[in-house]
């Protein structure tokens, strides 16, 4: 398996987690070291690896400023697993008290091999109770002879007890741009050729974990000769984003006939629609990002995509956009658990499309006051109608056009509210009537 075969041997070949390596490689040059360590973190981003690198430089005779050395008897002994000086428990499969009654037993004896008795605890937070109240004596007073090195991803399930006897090490997820060079490298040596735009997709998928990018990079590999985008999409069966740029396009148009007949073809395609429902929202993720840093590079994927999107959404403004953020949001927690994905969704998009809905929200009603405001403060007379009347405001009637304004929208406000609300639903129960 790829991600067993690049596993890193030494501090060097460790991707990301500076932030750990400094402190780690300090304490190797001076041979001083803690008598306790908890690494938490995202799943595979190094706890462990870091963790068996540590416990080989702490043995090894010959460290260097990446950790150890390797090809001592020491580290040789440790890659090879064949001393009890070096345990590795995995608390998943051995987490009850007995097991770690047994470990602690052993600690009293002194080492035979090594110059330290090393003890990897790995997904320790799978301790049961009384295991880990078992524990916290030899963590807080453990033998001179004695180091442990806890592993978690979920710090908020140790103990405090057990924190606060530990030195922690916080390990964050890699990034895109980090876990795409570690492909490439890995690509290069095998051989195989690929498109940038497919690693930086697998990069994505893994979601901050090296591990799981290695994996699915391997499952991939082995179907293709080149690695291509396409191939990454049919093989992951991701959707395509350009489906989910029309869809957009079309709610920002107000074209909703258009979406619906685009929704209409993606569930007679047999796809997920809490997929699509992720992708808008990842798609108008990026269009936020996009309209605000006005850079590019900020956004990982096709050039293509990011030209489409930036052209897009620099039609619009950035509370519509978070409306729209806002509406998809909602919908992918309703459709969770939904009886009928498919008109929760069409709803949806009816909601955005629809520009009577969309006018009287209240963002749009801010925006209209907003640009009158603006043009009165320049100077500039603006004509209104109400009550069968016209006024012209200007900076020195406008607070007795306020006044009659008020005094005129609490008569006819609950009038024209039923009429609106008439008007919308006969319109939406019109487009139901034609898609449903």
């Amino acid at each position: 398996m790829l991600y067993a075969d690049y596993r890193p041997t030494n501090l060097k070949e460790v991707v990301g987690q500076e932030q750990n390596l400094v402190t780690l490689r300090e304490q190797i040059k001076i041979q001083k070291y803690d008598s306790a360590y908890l690494f938490n973190g995202h799943r595979g981003t190094g706890k462990t690896s870091i963790a068996r690198i540590l416990s080989r430089s702490i043995c090894c005779i010959s460290t260097t400023e990446d950790g150890p050395c390797n090809v001592c008897q020491s580290c040789k002994t440790i890659l090879t697993n064949s001393t009890l000086d070096f345990v590795e428990l995995d608390a998943a499969s051995h987490s009850s008290i007995n097991d770690i009654k047994e470990l602690i037993s052993s600690t009293q004896y002194a080492p035979t091999v090594l110059s330290r008795k090393i003890y990897i605890i790995d997904e320790v937070h799978n301790l049961s109770s009384s295991a880990f109240d078992a524990l916290l004596k030899t963590i807080e007073e453990p033998p001179a002879h004695c180091i442990f090195i806890l592993c978690t991803t979920e710090l908020h399930k140790i103990p405090a007890t057990i924190k606060s006897r530990c030195s922690i090490y916080q390990f964050s997820a890699i990034s895109i741009s980090a876990i795409s060079e570690r492909l490439i490298l890995v690509l290069n040596e095998l051989n195989k050729d690929f498109e940038i735009d497919a690693i930086n997709l697998i990069a994505k998928q893994a979601d901050g974990s090296m591990r799981d990018a290695l994996s699915i990079m391997e499952k991939l590999i082995i179907s293709c000769n080149t690695l291509t985008i396409k191939h990454v999409k049919t093989i992951l069966c991701l959707m395509d984003d350009e489906i989910s740029i029309q869809i957009l396009s079309s709610i920002i148009e107000r074209e909703g006939i258009k979406a619906i007949e685009l929704l209409k073809t993606i569930y007679g395609e047999g796809k997920n629609l809490a997929q699509l429902v992720d992708n808008l929202l990842q798609t108008l993720t990026d269009g936020v990002v996009l309209y605000s840093s006005k850079d590019m590079t900020s956004v990982y994927n096709t050039e293509t995509y990011k030209a489409t999107l930036y052209n897009l959404v620099n039609e619009c403004d950035i509370q519509q956009l978070f409306w729209y953020i806002d509406q998809f949001c909602v919908l992918r927690e309703k459709i969770r658990n939904s009886l009928n994905p498919y008109m929760d969704v069409m709803l949806y998009i009816i909601k955005c499309c629809n520009s009577k809905l969309f006018n009287e929200s209240t963002h749009d009603i801010l925006k209209r006051l907003s640009a009158l405001e603006n043009q009165i403060t320049e100077g500039m007379n603006v004509q209104i109608e109400y009550n069968s009347s016209t006024e012209i405001i200007s900076k020195d009637n406008i607070t007795e056009v306020e006044e009659k304004s008020i005094i005129h929208n609490i008569d006819i406000e609950q009038s024209e509210d039923v009429e609106a609300d008439e008007n919308i639903e006969a319109e939406v129960l019109s487009l139901l009537s034609d898609y449903l």
